[in-house]
């Protein structure tokens, strides 16, 4: 019983704490760095992603997100939204893709136009067309779904990004 009391204090010593969007400090978001398993797993779920298989993305992404404490960490959160968007995109529900796609938004536009090696402008500005599709609609009942264009995650051509 005692050992595993032991390990549950080591799992919740480890959580970082949630915390409002309001409150990051935006002139502190600077890229961190990624240790390389964490840099295999950003890369490992970009190939998820664009292949289609967002909810193992999701899974990649979320093992760098749990272990970041820095507001940095509301990127890769950023990442996470989006492929849940697309995931219940795929399962037909509607609801959960406005909002996630609005969660990623929120997140992903506090940064640079490139962060951690990864090129955000066109993701932005994928999200931007289809919730502009989305809301040019009265009800989401009237929403061409298949018409919502899925956005695709590159990596930086130049280096830095």
């Amino acid at each position: 019983m005692a050992a595993s009391a032991c390990a549950w204090d080591t799992v919740l010593s480890r959580r970082i704490p949630r915390k409002p969007l309001s409150s990051i400090d935006l002139t502190t978001l600077a890229a961190f760095h990624l240790t390389p398993p964490e840099e295999s797993q950003l890369d490992r779920g970009i190939l998820l992603f664009n292949a289609g298989a967002f909810w193992e993305a999701h899974e990649a992404w979320e093992a760098i997100w749990q272990n970041r404490p820095e507001d940095g960490r509301f990127f890769i959160q950023g990442l996470i939204q989006l492929a849940a968007a697309y995931h219940q995109l795929s399962r037909k529900i509607y609801r959960g893709v406005v909002i996630h796609l609005k969660q990623a938004r929120d997140r992903l536009k506090l940064f640079p136009p490139q962060f951690l090696g990864i090129d955000v402008a066109p993701i932005l500005r994928t999200i931007d067309a289809s919730m502009a599709a989305i809301q040019a609609r009265e009800n989401l009942a009237d929403v061409d779904w298949q018409a919502v264009k899925v956005a695709r995650i590159e990596r930086c051509q130049r280096q830095p990004c």
